[in-house]
């Protein structure tokens, strides 16, 4: 337990975790006293369910902790491979030297889980891989992705139940009556692309290929940092992508001649050499 104690002190937490009676990782966010307000069912025995970029693994140990038979936790180790836009992409030096996932690692074996960890770029997650899930979790991820509309297209290929979005809405857009984001990459403070309005989210959740959704819930989390954010919670299911694989890009196997149009205007063969 003290050897335990000791490397939970040393390591960078995101998630508040209580690892062990007493031993309560320093997270830069405490989600317990909030879990309540996202919907998820009390109960997920026999249920198979993703978590979309896990980090220290608070919602997969959740979901395993509510009886799920199955879960797995798909997020990125290397922070290099997140979307940076390119002038405040930070100097190779200045990435942390050890993998995104030590956190969840160390909790993983505390807790004694068999959470399935799986490296994995969201652009990437493919149902042709990783199958399809009866409840899929994200939260706190789209918001920091360029191509939000791409993520949930991805994500409703791998939903065939329940997706649960976690977001961060704009404040101010909310008030327009129609979806709208703001653009603030270049902002000097964590990389945010798009922010959408509650509109915004809902119109990408339908437009990515879910049938139903709705909005569950609003409220704001504070950070241990001295920060809080806004979170708006959608519930969407019916995809209409569920198990399709991703379409991979034709190649380019076969170099054909160009059509060449005839003097007559009508297109056919090339034209015939001269005579001799």
């Amino acid at each position: 337990m003290q050897d335990l104690s000791a490397q939970v002190a040393a390591t960078g937490w995101y998630h508040t975790l209580e690892l062990a009676p007493g031993l309560v990782t320093d997270g830069m966010f405490d989600l317990r006293p909030w879990v309540g307000r996202y919907g998820l069912p009390d109960r997920l025995d026999g249920l198979r369910v993703l978590d979309v970029g896990s980090w220290d693994g608070f919602w997969a140990f959740e979901a395993e902790r509510r009886g799920a038979a199955e879960v797995v936790a798909l997020d990125l180790d290397d922070e290099r491979e997140l979307d940076w836009p390119p002038r405040r992409r930070p100097a190779e030096d200045a990435f942390p030297p050890g993998p995104r996932g030590a956190g969840f690692a160390l909790a993983h074996a505390a807790l004694g889980s068999r959470v399935a960890r799986v490296v994995c770029n969201l652009y990437d997650a493919d149902p042709a891989d990783l199958g399809t899930f009866d409840l899929v979790f994200c939260g706190m991820v789209l918001i920091h992705l360029r191509d939000q509309l791409l993520a949930l297209e991805r994500i409703a290929r791998l939903c065939r139940g329940t997706f649960i979005s976690a977001e961060e809405p704009s404040r101010l857009l909310d008030r327009l009556p129609f979806p709208a984001s703001r653009y603030l990459a270049d902002r000097d403070a964590a990389v945010v692309y798009w922010m959408p309005n509650r509109r915004g989210w809902r119109a990408m959740l339908r437009s990515a290929g879910f049938d139903r959704v709705r909005e569950h819930a609003t409220f704001t989390v504070p950070s241990r940092r001295g920060f809080a954010v806004r979170h708006v919670v959608h519930h969407a299911s019916g995809s209409v992508l569920a198990g399709q694989p991703v379409p991979r890009p034709r190649r380019v196997t076969e170099t054909r001649p160009v059509p060449v149009l005839g003097d007559r205007g009508d297109r056919g063969s090339p034209p015939s050499p001269p005579p001799d």
